[in-house]
C-alpha cells in the first residue's frame, strides 16, 4: 500500500539521519542518498523517489488526517501529490489547519476527480493565505523551462513550461497561421500537423522537411544500416528506431548536408560497444562520449536520466583509473547519491559479456546494471 511505502520511506530517513548525526556527519549531508535507496528498492526513479520521501516527510509531520484518508482508502494514492503540491507554500501552522479543513471528514473530498480535488485545494489555500498564493504563482514564472521526452513510434515530445499569458498566446499565434492554409490550395496537412510544423520552423529557422543537424551515433552493423535487413539503432537522446526509420533519418539528414556519422564498433557476440573511430565533425574525440555511447542514459537501475557526468566507478581519489572499464555515464543526482556514506560500487563480470556495475546500497543490498545491448 501507498502509506506502508510513505511510512517506510520516512523510517529510512529518520534511521539514516541518527546513524549520521552520531558519526559526526555534517549536517548537510544526513539525508544524502536516502532517495537513492528509496529509488531502488522501489524500482522507480532517484527523481520520483526524492518527490515520494518529501511526501514521506509531510504525511507523518503535518497531515495526519490526510494519511488517515489514505490509509483508509477514502483517498487515493494519485490525489496525494496534488494535494500536498497545492499546500506546499504554506506555513507549518496553515498546512495543518488545511489538513484538519479538507481530510478530517472522508466526506469533503468524496466524489472529486484530481482536477477537482486540485481546485478545491487551492481554494482553502487562497482562504488561509492569500498572499503567500499569489505570490506562489507569481514566483513559478521563473521554473519556465523547455524539456524532451522520447515517445513510441519514433516521435518525442518537446515541451515549453511558460506563464500562462505567454503560452496561451503562443499557442493563439500557431492556430491562427494554420487556420490561414488548412484547407486551401493544395495543402493537405491537418490544422495539429501545421501547428507543430510551424513551430518547429520557427524555433529551428528550417523547413520540417529538410530534416535538422545531427550527429548519429551508429550503434547497428553496416549490413542493417546500409542494406535492407531489419533491426534497430539508438538516437542519442531520442531512443531505439526501427532501422527503416534511422535510414530515413540519415539519408534526408546526409541530402541536405547535415548529417555527421561516428563509427561505434560492436562485438557481435555480446553487443557491446568496445572502440569508437578516433574521425569526427562537430564533437571532440573522447573517452566520455564512448562512455555515453556504451551507456546511453543513466547506469543507475530504474534511473533513464540522461547523463550528465562521467564517473569513476571505483573513485579516482583511491587509486580508480580513468578508463572505459572505470567508466560509467550517470545523472547529477545519481552521482551525487553514491558519493554518500555507505556505498559502493564495483565492476564485475558478467556472462553478457557487457560492461556490468554492481553497486552495494547502505542496506547491503545489491543491484546490477549491465550496458545496454547495442546490437539488439
Amino acid at each position: 500500500m501507498a502509506v506502508e511505502q510513505y511510512a517506510l520511506a520516512a523510517d529510512l530517513l529518520r534511521q539514516r539521519v541518527c546513524e549520521r548525526v552520531a558519526a559526526g556527519v555534517p549536517q548537510d549531508r544526513w539525508q544524502q542518498g536516502v532517495a537513492g535507496e528509496v529509488a531502488l528498492a522501489l524500482h522507480i526513479s532517484p527523481n520520483t523517489a526524492g518527490r515520494v520521501l518529501a511526501r514521506a516527510v509531510e504525511l507523518e509531520k503535518y497531515m495526519p488526517h490526510t494519511r488517515a484518508r489514505l490509509y483508509n482508502g477514502d483517498l487515493s494514492p494519485e490525489a496525494i501529490p496534488a494535494l500536498l503540491a497545492g499546500l506546499s507554500h504554506l506555513d507549518i501552522a496553515e498546512r495543518q489547519q488545511a489538513d484538519e479543513e479538507l481530510c478530517a471528514d472522508p466526506v469533503t473530498l468524496t466524489g472529486l476527480g484530481l482536477k477537482q480535488l486540485a481546485a478545491k485545494v487551492e481554494q482553502v489555500a487562497y482562504r488561509l493565505d492569500a498572499q503567500a498564493t499569489v505570490d506562489r504563482n507569481a514566483a513559478a514564472e521563473k521554473d519556465r523551462t523547455v524539456t524532451l521526452r522520447p515517445q513510441p513510434e519514433g516521435m518525442a515530445r518537446l515541451s515549453l513550461l511558460l506563464p500562462m499569458a505567454q503560452a496561451v498566446g503562443a499557442y493563439a499565434a500557431l492556430r491562427n497561421h494554420a487556420d490561414t492554409h488548412v484547407g486551401h490550395d493544395q495543402e493537405l496537412r491537418t490544422r495539429p500537423q501545421l501547428m507543430a510544423d510551424t513551430a518547429f520552423a520557427r524555433l529551428t529557422g528550417r523547413d520540417a522537411a529538410e530534416g535538422q543537424p545531427v550527429t548519429v551515433n551508429l550503434t547497428v552493423s553496416a549490413e542493417v544500416l546500409l542494406g535492407d535487413e531489419p533491426g534497430t539503432a539508438h538516437l542519442d537522446g531520442g531512443g531505439n528506431m526501427p532501422a527503416e526509420i534511422a535510414r530515413n533519418l540519415i539519408g534526408k539528414a546526409t541530402a541536405n548536408g547535415v548529417a555527421w556519422v561516428r563509427r561505434l564498433f560492436i562485438a557481435p557476440e555480446t553487443g557491446a560497444v568496445v572502440a569508437m573511430d578516433s574521425r569526427q565533425r562537430l564533437f571532440p574525440d573522447g573517452l566520455a562520449d564512448l562512455i555515453r555511447a556504451r551507456d546511453r542514459y543513466c547506469r543507475t537501475p530504474y534511473c533513464d536520466a540522461p547523463i550528465a557526468h562521467t564517473d569513476h566507478i571505483t573513485p579516482h581519489a583511491k587509486g580508480g583509473a580513468t578508463s572505459f572499464d572505470n567508466g560509467q555515464g550517470l545523472c547529477a543526482a545519481c552521482n551525487y547519491t553514491k558519493e554518500a556514506p555507505g556505498w559502493r560500487s564495483a565492476t564485475v563480470d558478467d556472462p553478457s559479456g557487457r560492461h556490468t556495475v554492481e553497486t552495494r546500497t547502505p542496506t547491503g543490498h545489491i543491484h546490477r546494471s549491465t550496458a545496454p545491448n547495442q546490437a539488439a
